[in-house]
């Protein structure tokens, strides 16, 4: 599937972007001001920081994520093919579905 999302990679702001998710490719926009840096995500602040913080590095690394588990789901069945001559073991067809699940997840294909 086309990826529809701002291309990665992405990272946790600092100084007046603290607290957001950024592209490095940069979402800008020229306005009368000047050009804006547009952030991807705002992050909540809550009781606990350290889970902010744990919820932002997971969100930055997004789109490294997605691209591995595409090119597991990619792969594995030629790996299979290739190395597993009796078969899969459960545990491997178990990991490729839960794979396929979070794609379809992360491309909206399932809520």
């Amino acid at each position: 599937m086309k990826n529809t999302h701002t291309q990665g990679p992405w990272h946790i702001g600092a100084g007046n972007g603290n607290g957001c998710i950024f592209s490095d490719s940069g979402r800008t926009r020229l306005e009368p001001g000047g050009t804006t840096l547009y952030s991807i995500a705002q992050m909540g602040r809550g009781w606990d920081e350290s889970e902010d913080d744990a919820n932002a590095h997971l969100i930055a690394a997004s789109p490294d994520l997605l691209e591995a588990l595409r090119w597991f789901a990619d792969e594995l069945p030629s790996i299979i093919r290739t190395h597993c001559p009796l078969g899969v073991p459960m545990s491997v067809s178990k990991a490729h579905d839960i794979a396929c699940a979070a794609i379809a997840k992360a491309e909206g294909r399932v809520a």
